[in-house]
């Protein structure tokens, strides 16, 4: 008895009731924004599965396995990163028996374990060591609650209803969606838009989806385009805080606003943006949390290694069964999103030669680093088959690609100006790293430092077309936020007052104030040269208002310290204006989000594709005449997935992009992936052929290559009147005809 007493550990305080209500807060909002696009039945469903079979399994073990109880933001946010790690990996195997429809049962098993047994139940349902502080909790709900209602409001916001307005949509959301209506069926996935061919990707969001789609019976179109961004994003917000606490302990420097801080920088900021029209690239999290689904899980996944990592290392390895988490982390992250094992892997080996040279044990870092090297080498024999995916390496090619570059063209140093202009406005933006003094020596630290350098170096020595390279650095953002966030509170610490959040806060509100005055002044100004005069002058002038006003109240510490915080904090929060501007402004909004593109599906054309979803069985494979979002002078824009995602089955021919033999001949003849011709002539002929001029050898054709149905997209072409004579007659819309080949 004595010695269960002693592991249970002393008895601790729970949250306060104000931290509490903080956090009610944002899960209140959060489910607002969900209600918005999904009905009350399915948010029902959607919610009770997320805390039931995926959050609370995932925070037993995460407490079970890992020890921890700090607080519940962090418990809560790591236990739905470990459950979506689970999920995926019990989806896998169920569903290569063909057992995916009860891949759920996991979750009872855990939490029936958790419940019943005497020594589980004391160690997962304790209270937590270090509760949030009532004014740390609501400025965390507050920096949380901005970021989501940017993401929102340029996200779902701007692109639902899905599949409505075919003048507004985007390609990417529908081939994730065909990809996850693939993960319902396939072992592996496959390109459902171009004959079921082996897809080698990441693809594990697919089967976390798939895994939610055969466990609430929600439509994958709202799972994709509606509900499950928000908890991934939202984890991954309180994960960046658990990761700020390790590095900015309240206890020790009274920064109960660092760790907020970096879920503001990490959501919103990362570059300085002093060009009224050019954007200097968007790394932060809020720029893919909608539409990018994989990069939403990417940075859970990351984040949540880099929390499990940080504790490993600086305890040298103990507890040890944390890295049975740690290896649980990585073998979803290799299947979750290619960038994050190996930067993951680059702050390993920075540990392991830091430990080494200060003498320390080095043990913790080479296993971390072999678990991630080994873990990344499988995934790319196995998941990826050798393929990258167009990934070349091309040295600052990034410069050439981003905004800057085309403003000076004419220049003959415009490369370098480019790089010059997007490296500076990366640096001020993170600027707080350069001051995080004795936490160098510290292997956690140090750890997030390599995570900082391997995403920088992946997006500025490689190159991807639409400058997908820079997923390296938005893998690796957070982490950078987090290292800002802590070399701030040290600077600001340094005053000596636990008042210096008003430094903080004040130069960073004076600095959007002052960055929105010189992009507005600025405008009309040619070249780069007067812009950045405009943007360095509002930083000296906020730092030196905000250190003589520190003075004036005659509060501690001296008076260069509070200018060079003023400084830091301005350019940190200031860099924040653009997506700021964004929930109210488009022309702001273009140089950092995304925006809609012609070529979706309208009303009629996605209703035949969901009849045929619903009349069709899994497998049958339909052919199409529909293969370009849009056509113009000779080139197609292949990227034509939508009949895929709604249909939920494989097509001959639909669109041509996104597959791993256009990422081959791209990167072979260096162009563009998605106005590659179709490389199999023959075969697009035969097809087209039977919606133009059919015949019965044309119709016996692709009735041997195994077609069942006839999706005639009346947008994409003419079609032949005399169809209807070899073929089955099932549905008919105005933009669209379904027959059936008997």
């Amino acid at each position: 008895m004595r010695a269960k007493a002693r592991r249970r550990g002393p008895r601790t305080a729970g949250p306060s009731l104000s931290g509490l209500v903080a956090g009610l807060a944002v899960g209140v909002l959060a489910i607002v924004l969900l209600a918005l696009h999904s009905t009350v039945f399915e948010l029902a469903r959607f919610v009770l599965f997320t805390l039931v079979a995926v959050t609370l399994p995932g925070f037993a073990l995460w407490r079970l396995i890992g020890g921890y109880r700090r607080n519940l933001v962090e418990d809560l946010s790591a236990g739905f990163a470990v459950g979506t790690a689970g999920q995926v990996l019990v989806y896998l195997a169920s569903a290569s028996i063909g057992l995916q429809a009860w891949s759920w049962v996991w979750a009872p098993v855990v939490l029936v374990v958790a419940f019943v047994d005497r020594d589980a139940r004391a160690r997962v349902w304790r209270r937590v060591e270090q509760p949030l502080r009532p004014l740390q909790a609501w400025l965390l709900a507050a920096s949380t609650a901005i970021v989501l209602l940017i993401v929102y409001r340029r996200g779902p916001g701007q692109f639902l209803p899905a599949y409505t307005d075919p003048l507004r949509a985007y390609p990417d959301l529908a081939f994730q969606q065909a990809l996850a209506a693939s993960a319902k069926y396939d072992v592996p996935i496959s390109t459902l838009w171009l004959a079921g061919e082996p897809m080698k990707y990441h693809t594990f969001f697919h089967q976390a989806t798939a895994a939610t789609q055969w466990g609430t019976r929600i439509d994958l179109t709202d799972l994709i385009h509606s509900l499950s961004w928000l908890p991934l994003f939202l984890a991954g917000c309180g994960l960046v805080f658990a990761l700020a606490t390790r590095l900015t302990p309240t206890s020790e420097s009274g920064a109960t606003w660092a760790g907020p801080l970096a879920v503001f920088v990490a959501g919103l900021g990362g570059a300085v943006q002093p060009l009224a029209t050019a954007g200097l690239g968007g790394i932060s999290t809020a720029v893919a949390a909608y539409l990018s689904p994989t990069q939403n899980l990417g940075v859970l996944i990351a984040l949540a290694i880099c929390v499990v990592a940080v504790d490993l290392l600086r305890a040298d390895g103990r507890p040890r069964a944390r890295w049975v988490l740690l290896i649980l982390l990585a073998l979803v992250a290799a299947g979750a999103k290619s960038t994050i094992l190996p930067v993951v892997g680059v702050g390993f080996a920075f540990t392991f030669l830091q430990l080494g040279l200060m003498r320390r044990p080095t043990r913790p870092a080479f296993v971390g680093g072999l678990v991630s090297l080994a873990v990344f080498v499988a995934a790319l024999v196995t998941i990826f088959g050798g393929s990258s995916w167009g990934t070349q390496v091309k040295p600052f090619e990034t410069f050439v690609q981003l905004a800057p570059f085309s403003m000076l063209a004419s220049n003959p140093h415009a490369q370098l100006l480019s790089g010059a202009t997007t490296l500076l406005s990366w640096a001020l933006a993170a600027s707080g790293l350069f001051f995080l003094g004795r936490k160098w020596r510290d292997a956690g630290a140090v750890f997030l430092v390599g995570v900082a350098v391997a995403g920088l170096l992946g997006t500025l020595l490689t190159t991807q077309s639409g400058v997908s390279q820079l997923y390296f650095l938005r893998t690796a953002f957070p982490m950078i936020a987090v290292l800002a966030a802590a070399g701030l509170a040290n600077l600001v610490g340094r005053l000596g007052d636990r008042k210096a959040v008003v430094l903080v806060g004040s130069a960073g509100l004076l600095a959007l104030i002052g960055f929105a005055v010189a992009r507005s002044e600025s405008a009309d100004l040619r070249g780069i040269k007067g812009p950045w005069l405009w943007t360095i002058a509002v930083v000296a002038a906020v730092a030196v208002l905000v250190a003589v006003g520190w003075k004036l109240a005659r509060r501690p510490g001296n008076f260069f310290v509070a200018l060079l915080g003023g400084a830091v904090a301005a350019c940190m929060i200031g860099a924040a204006l653009v997506p700021l501007q964004a929930f109210v402004s488009d022309s702001a909004s273009n140089l950092v989000f995304a925006h809609p593109f012609r070529g979706g599906a309208t009303a009629a054309e996605a209703g035949a594709a969901q009849w045929l979803q619903r009349n069709s069985k899994p497998g049958e494979l339909i052919a199409t005449n529909a293969h370009c979002i849009i056509e113009r002078d000779g080139l197609c824009d292949s990227r034509h997935f939508w009949l895929a995602a709604l249909s939920e089955r494989p097509v001959l021919v639909e669109g041509w992009s996104y597959s791993n033999q256009a990422n081959r001949i791209a990167l072979a003849n260096d162009v563009n992936p998605s106005l590659i011709p179709y490389w199999n002539r023959e075969q697009l002929a035969a097809n087209d052929i039977v919606f133009k001029a059919p015949s019965p050898t044309t119709i016996e054709r692709l009735r041997k290559a195994g077609v069942r149905w006839l999706y005639a997209d009346n947008r994409a072409g003419t079609v032949a009147p005399t169809l209807r004579n070899y073929a089955q007659l099932r549905h008919a819309t105005l933009d669209a005809t379904i027959y059936e080949l008997r």
